[in-house]
């Protein structure tokens, strides 16, 4: 490790009630892996308090890998000289941080004194105030943001804070202001986004007024229920940050990145998966099949379209047996073929698929003849609706990653440390991290198969102060398995624990009066091509804080073009989430994107409630969304042609060379 210390010191200098002191550690690699939960010591006054391990990710500065650690101030904090970190204070706590290979890092480090610029006084709880307003994104090629590219903005708070309604950001692009609106909501973080649009021109660079965070109807507040405070200076123009909403130019390849790692050490076994990124100057439009070559040692292969994500293609491979790469795969120059398919700008315009090569990358091994699937990782899954406390009725999600896609059939279980009770949770078949998790989790598992997913409904008896636990080795099959999607092997099933969570506290005693609110809310999955067909089913998924029951027929609403759509229910997803479909007619159409509003959920006559009858509060809240381009709808296309009995064949070798994957995996997500 080179070095920890604090990081963004408060307004004042002074930490109140609910303020986060954030902790950054830094090492000089970049495959650090992570597992349980690491903490570091912090001084403050006479007291010893730990902020503990919440993210990491690769920097590109003179360190290479950060973790990132956080402790919320509590009432009773108080250190007036600031605090301070003693020696070595970053602590394994049950878990493990290693390279690739297996070695465990070395956590010495210095002390570091009293800081002053992070005083702590627990005794004031003002309202948050804005702390931070930025743009942090950059443009895809050059200095200058494209059409229908994505310009994140975000602001932080001094502390905690939570949103409802649709807040937006104001950018002043040009002579002209724009609404970035809400995307994600996290911690004191709120990121907003806006997508470029044909009129915008700034060549002096994006700017933010004084002010700019506008409720729009909404409400952000601390969990106290104190509104924010929105005042904060104007950001001014940033020449790397311009904007030409009319580049006279077709899409290009930026960029091809080898995006996934393997679960552990630095080889790919049988059954893994792992995605190459396939990044454009611009957003494009997807239709057919489009496919990546990739060099397996003396094989070549082909990577299947997997998702989007803005202007990033990932294209996604399952190890065969018969894979075998001592240097590491890699991709060679001008991979990408459109397979029939194609790949264009809101213009029409065709992309320009040429781009360099991608070397093999010896911590990207491959060998198919080894391993069966291991665990290795365990995470607590969305947090609790309330600060830090799970109350009577709320779900506990936890995570098993595995090292490769497996099948669960039966019903294993997951034991939980409750206090001084043993809890069992539930295996949660067909459900995704991104239904789990709210925005910016960064527990999301791009892989498929490789994670499965447990459930425990905190019942009126449950107390933990010091926050859930999971002892090691903790999963059990109860009569089910667990096996390898490639040849069927068994999982080993051993695992680190995951020590007691602060942030993940139980009070069953509270709770059953209090009405589920919604936890997510949003489309299920977006649409392989970019586009919604005709005939194509769009499921919307409402995830809630605690287990609910439908009676009646309650229909969520979409907005396609001018018109409202209404997706019926059609099943629970797990007993907290309720999943609604809706088939696209041929007369639909939006080139924009769908739309959610706030009241979204109609009950239409039904009812949606609690064990204990209390009514569900429906209000979607910062989940509601505007026209986002990765839903576009267009009834004219056909999802599937058609085959005539001569077409039987070329059907049954696309499912051969992967597709059947694919379509398993569709099918297993609506059971």
């Amino acid at each position: 490790m080179k070095d920890v210390y604090l990081v963004e010191a408060p307004g004042g200098g002074i930490h109140t009630l609910g303020g986060v002191v954030q902790v950054h550690a830094y090492f000089d690699q970049d495959d650090v892996v992570v597992t349980g939960r690491p903490r570091v010591a912090l001084t403050l006054g006479t007291e010893t308090r730990y902020a503990e391990f919440y993210d990491s990710f690769w920097w590109t500065g003179g360190q290479k890998y950060l973790l990132r650690f956080r402790y919320v101030v509590q009432a009773s904090d108080r250190d007036d000289d600031g605090i301070s970190i003693p020696g070595n204070a970053l602590a394994l706590n049950g878990g493990s941080i290693r390279d690739s290979a297996g070695n465990d890092a070395d956590l010495s480090h210095v002390a570091k004194p009293d800081h002053p610029e992070h005083r702590v006084n627990g005794s004031i709880d003002p309202p948050p105030t804005v702390v931070r307003v930025d743009v942090p994104s950059r443009p895809l090629s050059g200095d200058t943001f494209g059409p229908g590219e994505e310009i994140r903005a975000r602001v932080r708070f001094s502390k905690s804070v939570a949103v409802t309604g649709n807040p937006r950001l104001v950018l002043q692009i040009g002579d002209q202001t724009r609404g970035a609106d809400l995307f994600s909501a996290r911690g004191e973080w709120i990121h907003f986004r806006h997508f470029v649009e044909a009129s915008d021109s700034d060549d002096d660079g994006i700017g933010i007024p004084a002010n700019a965070v506008l409720l729009n109807g909404g409400s952000i507040r601390d969990s106290r229920g104190n509104d924010a405070d929105l005042t904060h200076e104007a950001v001014p123009d940033e020449p790397r940050l311009k904007v030409n909403g009319r580049l006279d130019s077709v899409p290009t390849i930026t960029r091809v990145f080898l995006a996934t790692r393997p679960r552990q050490g630095d080889t790919f076994g049988r059954g893994e998966t792992f995605l190459v990124g396939v990044q454009f100057s611009e957003l494009v439009d997807v239709t057919g099949t489009p496919q990546l070559a990739i060099q397996v040692g003396a094989q070549a292969r082909r990577a299947d379209l997997h998702l989007r994500r803005g202007s990033i293609l990932y294209f996604e491979y399952f190890v065969q047996p018969s894979d075998v790469d001592t240097d590491g795969y890699s991709v060679p120059a001008d991979a990408l073929t459109l397979n029939g398919g194609s790949i264009r700008d809101a213009d029409g315009n065709d992309a320009e698929l040429t781009h360099d090569a991608v070397p093999d990358d010896p911590a990207r091994k491959v060998n198919g003849a080894s391993g069966v699937p291991t665990v290795w990782r365990v995470a607590f899954g969305a947090p609790p609706a309330s600060q830090d406390t799970f109350v009577a009725g709320e779900t506990i999600f936890v995570t098993v990653f595995f090292t490769q896609g497996v099948h669960v059939a039966g019903t294993p279980q997951l034991t939980l440390q409750v206090g001084a009770r043993a809890r069992r949770a539930d295996h949660l078949p067909a459900l995704r991290a991104a239904e789990l998790l709210p925005p910016g989790n960064s527990f999301h598992d791009p892989g498929a198969g490789t994670s499965v997913y447990f459930q425990y409904v905190v019942q009126p008896s449950d107390v933990d102060d010091d926050g859930v636990s999971v002892p090691a080795n903790a999963l059990t099959l109860n009569g089910g398995s667990i096996r390898a999607v490639g040849d069927n092997s068994a999982a080993d099933l051993n695992h680190d624990g995951l020590a007691d969570h602060s942030g993940y506290k139980v009070d069953g005693s509270r709770g059953d009066d209090q009405a589920p609110t919604v936890r997510t809310a949003g489309v299920l999955e977006p649409p392989v091509r970019g586009t919604f067909g005709g005939g194509e089913t769009i499921t919307a998924r409402l995830s809630f804080t605690e287990h609910v029951t439908v009676t009646g027929a309650p229909r969520f609403a979409l907005r396609i073009g001018a018109r409202t759509r209404y997706a019926t229910f059609r099943e629970y997803s797990g007993a907290t989430t309720l999943l609604f479909d809706y088939v696209v007619e041929e007369s639909d159409h939006d080139d924009n994107g769908l739309s959610i509003a706030a009241d979204a959920v109609d009950l239409n006559g039904g009812t949606i409630r609690d064990n204990a009858g209390n009514d569900a509060n429906v209000d979607l809240g910062y989940f509601a969304f505007n026209d986002d381009p990765n839903y576009k709808v267009d009834g004219r296309l056909t999802p599937v042609p058609a085959l005539p009995l001569g077409g039987a064949l070329a059907l049954l070798l696309a499912l051969l060379g992967g597709g059947w994957r694919r379509l398993a995996r569709r099918a297993e997500l609506r059971r």
